[in-house]
């Protein structure tokens, strides 16, 4: 048998190539992708959690603040599209880049690769000298 961190690594990309295969099958916003993605999403943060059970949460400091202005600037976006119905939501602009199947199996894959980076980056910045 191989090493855990292999079997882990095998175990991932299966989950992966089954999420990013079932959503551009299943078709735009339908119980299938939905499940996909929301499975893959509940099995990315329990193996996070799981890692990282019993670490203390190192203090964030400044570095969060371009985070939170995206953050801060799409959850305004938002917030105007339900108060002014003319407005398109983020989701309805992202609609015409993803109506392809294959474009939304590479958001699929991207947003996997994204999760697998924030699973796997260090806790904390190397200390400069």
């Amino acid at each position: 048998m191989g090493s855990p961190s292999r079997t882990r690594r095998v175990a991932a990309v299966v989950v992966a190539a089954g999420c990013t295969a079932a959503v551009p099958v299943s078709g735009e916003l339908s119980p299938g992708a939905l499940l996909a993605v929301g499975g893959t999403g509940l099995l990315a943060t329990a193996a996070g959690l799981a890692a990282h059970a019993g670490a203390g949460a190192p203090r964030v400091g400044r570095r969060a603040l371009p985070w939170l202005a995206w953050l801060a600037a799409a959850l305004a976006w938002e917030a105007v599209t339900l108060l002014d119905g003319d407005l398109p939501a983020l989701s309805d602009l992202a609609d015409p880049l993803l109506a392809h199947p294959a474009a939304r199996a590479a958001a699929t894959l991207g947003w996997l690769a994204a999760g697998a980076w924030l699973l796997t980056r260090p806790a904390a910045p190397p200390e400069r000298s």
